[in-house]
């Protein structure tokens, strides 16, 4: 299902995307419906990080915020040098 969005942007964006648009070859709707979800994504992932790091959350509360699986997100916590929080028994329930 998809719902229509209308967004006032400024002059300086609109050229931006024009002019990305035109590099790319993609339709400049199709390019802004792009970058705002991965906007979103990077977004969700960045909030997660936020409230993992300061023990808001649980690292299954992180994944699910985030859209990823445990998996994934360990792997961008590694990769990021992000201490991982996880008891034995976390670590039991994600190798189930």
């Amino acid at each position: 299902m998809t719902e229509q969005l209308n967004l006032r942007i400024n002059k300086e964006v609109v050229r931006d995307l024009e002019k990305l648009a035109n590099q790319t070859n993609i339709e400049r709707a199709a390019l802004a419906k792009k970058i705002l979800i991965e906007g979103i994504q990077r977004e969700k992932l960045n909030v997660a990080i936020q409230k993992y790091i300061q023990k808001e959350i649980s690292i299954e509360r992180a994944s699910e915020i985030a859209g990823l699986s445990l998996y994934e997100l360990i792997e961008v916590f590694s990769k990021l040098g992000i201490p991982s929080n996880l008891s034995i028994e976390d670590i039991q329930k994600i190798l189930k």
